[in-house]
């Protein structure tokens, strides 16, 4: 795995590290126009008509941003939490108790892959907010890791990519006790006709970055992220 970063310095101190990761669609190509097309970015590309709000930004500028490119492959855990330390050495500000991670989903499964490499080796990881991860094997001892880490999925039933189903199984594993699966409906998407897009509009709800920041460890007690309904006729584009 080949990995290429960027980062986005935070408003304040101490700093969070707030980690995101691509999805399939965003492999190889220019690094800053494929990691910034999607998620926690001030200056985020995707669609500039539909740039954030200043609420937004402001709650993104509260986390140091630091976004990982895959020139080809998949992620891989090991190799992550490496970039991570290294990210970590250089930039001393950052308090590395404050581990954040989001990403969609290949990413999605990636964060998760991620977040065990860590746990694994007694380093914190503070909260998880995975966007139609794609599926995974865990195991028994894994799930038990994952326990200890707030995490928030989001699905679309009707995702035509990667199936909810996965989501589903992972969050009764892992119990409504430690995590949450929202589910996204159609009217809530960006592009109604494209489903697996269940990640633009959250990435532009503040709620979002106020919830990763302090989770809080009743799942029942998290926001729901409502969105409004998407005014009737948006285009809509195919996603990967």
């Amino acid at each position: 795995m080949t990995l290429a970063a960027l980062s986005q310095a935070s408003d304040h101190s101490p700093e969070s590290l707030l980690v995101f990761l691509h999805g399939r669609g965003e492999i190889g190509g220019d690094i800053d126009q494929q990691v910034r097309k999607y998620g926690p970015w001030a200056n985020v590309l995707h669609k500039p008509k539909d740039a954030y709000g200043a609420d937004t930004v402001a709650e993104i500028r509260r986390h140091h941003v630091l976004g990982f490119h895959l020139s080809a492959e998949d992620w891989d855990g090991e190799a992550l939490s490496e970039a991570v330390d290294r990210h970590l050495a250089a930039h001393p500000a950052i308090d590395p108790r404050r581990l954040i991670l989001t990403g969609l989903s290949l990413g999605g499964r990636g964060v998760l892959r991620l977040a065990l490499h860590r746990l694994r080796t007694g380093r914190p990881v503070s909260s998880i907010a995975s966007f139609c991860p794609v599926g995974a094997t865990y195991s028994d001892a894994e799930i038990g890791l994952l326990r200890t880490v707030p995490i928030y999925l989001f699905h679309c039933p009707e995702d035509p990519v990667v199936p909810f189903e996965g989501s589903a199984l992972l969050h009764q594993r892992l119990g409504s006790d430690v995590s949450r699966l929202r589910i996204v409906h159609t009217t809530e998407l960006a592009y109604a006709d494209a489903a697996h897009d269940c990640w633009t509009r959250f990435y532009g709800s503040p709620g979002l970055y106020r919830w990763l920041a302090a989770p809080g460890r009743d799942p029942a007690a998290w926001p729901q992220l409502a969105l409004p309904p998407v005014p009737a006729g948006s285009a809509a584009v195919s996603r990967l």
